[in-house]
């Protein structure tokens, strides 16, 4: 079965990226209030230990939604990540690097928050050096979440991307500028950081937020392939006798692929010949993976034509019901066929009927 009804993406797919997105807000602050714990820094009237004692809360706040945002990843049949690479990194085929990140930031992140629950067994300047791994996991986390992420480009995101960016340099400048900080330490860390600051921007302009990201990102060559429709060619000239002009009736056989789009939509690409007027039949779906094999769809696109110009009629599914579909497609010129498909799908073939007819302006 390749559907069941319509609907949006799946709710682990929303926790994922919400977890994911209150995670570094939550790591942001924590690093924040261990700069400021570390300068001795508290609120008007509150006991001296508050900052200290809100940072492990916040760490541990933080080390529970990356365990949602993890967990909520390896559920949602995409984007496919294993659960392997939810402990080592860079070894998943899906934007390995970005994703290895997210998977480096999450086991320093573990790392900081179990050893400050052992700190008086471990001793201090043991877990003071381990506790420096808060300062390199929160620049790791930040570029999974653009890297990998699919709301990069949304406004809310880069927003809230910035916001943490910016409170983190404010506390490292108030750090720095503290006058026990020694000289050369300021300028070389000042200088450090506003060049961190600018290259940040510069990557992200010319990276995630360009057009093709997704797979220079390192996105599967099948999944990108699979929403990316050939180009109509230019309409050829009226033939004397159209096969497509009239109703037909012809037995499809092709094959199935399965992948996953850029944005985390499991995928379903039929490539299909006609025999009977001779054509090439294509049809794209995308939407939630179930567990039972089949898709919720959520998009779809579909193309038909003759061999020499495959792309000549384009539409869409209108309705869909178990292996039976049936889709309206158009031409340049203005024609229009209305399409009832009926599918057999195998692991990676499929055969079938399919059936068009004319429509009359």
């Amino acid at each position: 079965m390749i559907v069941a009804a319509a609907h949006g993406p799946s709710a682990l797919w929303y926790a994922t990226r919400g977890a994911g997105a209150m995670t570094l807000v939550l790591l942001t602050a924590s690093v924040v209030l261990g700069i400021a714990e570390f300068r001795r820094w508290q609120p008007a009237r509150a006991p001296h230990f508050a900052i200290a004692a809100m940072h492990r809360w916040v760490s541990l706040v933080a080390l529970a939604l990356l365990g949602v945002h993890v967990v909520t990843t390896l559920l949602d049949p995409f984007p496919s990540i294993g659960v392997l690479n939810a402990g080592i990194p860079f070894v998943t085929n899906y934007r390995p690097l970005w994703i290895g990140f997210g998977t480096l930031a999450s086991d320093m992140l573990v790392a900081v928050v179990l050893t400050s629950l052992v700190r008086g067994r471990l001793g201090y300047r043991a877990w003071r050096g381990l506790h420096w791994l808060a300062y390199g996991c929160w620049p790791v986390a930040l570029l999974h979440g653009l890297g990998a992420g699919s709301d990069t480009k949304a406004t809310w995101m880069l927003v809230l991307t910035m916001t943490c960016v910016v409170a983190v340099v404010v506390a490292l400048g108030g750090r720095l500028a503290a006058a026990a900080t020694p000289p050369g330490v300021r300028t070389g860390a000042s200088a450090a950081t506003a060049l961190g600051v600018v290259c940040l921007v510069a990557w992200l302009v010319q990276g995630p937020l360009a057009s093709g990201w997704a797979g220079r990102a390192g996105t599967p060559p099948s999944v990108l392939e699979a929403f990316s429709p050939r180009p109509a060619r230019a309409a050829a000239r009226p033939v004397a006798v159209d096969p497509l002009a009239r109703p037909f009736s012809a037995a499809l056989t092709g094959t199935i692929r399965n992948g996953v789009s850029a944005g985390g939509m499991a995928v379903v690409d039929l490539r299909l010949h006609l025999s009977g007027p001779a054509g090439e039949l294509r049809i794209r779906l995308g939407g939630q993976a179930l567990p039972n094999g089949g898709l919720q769809m959520d998009r779809s696109a579909v193309t038909l034509g003759p061999r020499a110009q495959p792309g000549e009629f384009q539409g869409r599914i209108e309705s869909l019901q178990n292996t039976v579909l049936r889709a309206l497609v158009g031409s340049a010129d203005g024609r229009a066929v209305r399409l009832e498909v009926n599918l057999s799908l195998g692991q990676t073939s499929v055969t079938g009927q399919v059936r068009g007819t004319p429509v009359r302006a």
